[in-house]
C-alpha cells in the first residue's frame, strides 16, 4: 500500500528531510519516490528495513560521471531509489539494508568531500538568496510605488524577504561549517 506524506523542507535542510525520512523507515514506511512539490510516497515495509542518505550531485543524474558513482554505490550496497533534477545538480535519495549499515550510510567520510559538499550547499543557497533579495525588492518596490498599495505585490515582498533572511542564515550556517571542517583537516594534517 502507498502512503503519500506532503512535507516542506528548504534545499538547505537535507540533513533535516533525511532524518524524517529515516525516522518514517524506522516504523514501517519505505521511500519510493520523491516530488519537487513537497510530496514524499512510501510504502509499507518491516520497521527499520532501511537507512537513507540523500546527497547532491554535481550535473545531470543521467551524466555518464554520476553513472559511474552509481554502480560504485551498488557494489557496496547502496540503491538509488529516487532523484529529482535541478538545473546543474541532482538531489538522490539512496538507501541501504539496516544490517549491513547500522550506523546509517556515511558518503562523505572524509573531511575534504564534507567541505565539497557543503560548497555545493552554499553555493545555491547564494542563488537563492540573490534571487529571493531581487524579488523581494522589485515586489516591494511595486507594491509600494503606485497610486495605491498593491496588497499581492507587498505579501509576496515579505515573504520572499523572509525566505532571503532564511536562506541567508542557513548559507552562514555552511560557511561556518565549512571553516570548522578545515580546522579540523589542519589538526588532522
Amino acid at each position: 500500500m502507498i502512503r503519500t506524506i506532503h512535507k516542506l523542507f528548504f534545499i538547505w535542510q537535507l540533513e533535516k528531510e533525511e532524518a524524517w525520512i529515516n525516522e518514517m523507515a524506522s516504523h514501517g514506511y519505505s521511500l519510493t519516490q520523491a516530488f519537487r512539490i513537497c510530496r514524499y510516497d512510501f510504502e509499507e515495509t518491516e520497521q527499520n528495513k532501511y537507512k537513507y542518505k540523500t546527497l547532491f550531485l554535481k550535473g545531470l543524474y543521467t551524466s555518464d560521471e554520476n553513472t559511474k558513482y552509481f554502480k560504485f554505490l551498488e557494489e557496496m550496497g547502496i540503491e538509488v531509489v529516487c532523484q529529482i533534477g535541478y538545473p546543474g545538480t541532482s538531489c538522490v535519495y539512496t538507501r541501504a539494508l539496516a544490517k549491513d549499515y547500522p550506523d546509517g550510510i556515511d558518503l562523505y567520510s572524509d573531511i575534504d568531500s564534507k567541505i565539497n559538499y557543503k560548497k555545493v550547499m552554499a553555493f545555491y543557497l547564494l542563488f537563492i538568496v540573490i534571487y529571493a533579495l531581487a524579488a523581494s525588492t522589485m515586489n516591494l518596490f511595486l507594491g509600494f510605488n503606485q497610486e495605491f498599495i498593491s496588497p499581492l505585490n507587498v505579501v509576496c515582498g515579505f515573504v520572499l524577504l523572509a525566505l532571503f533572511v532564511a536562506g541567508a542564515a542557513a548559507m552562514i550556517k555552511e560557511f561556518v561549517q565549512i571553516g570548522k571542517l578545515k580546522k579540523e583537516r589542519e589538526i588532522h594534517e
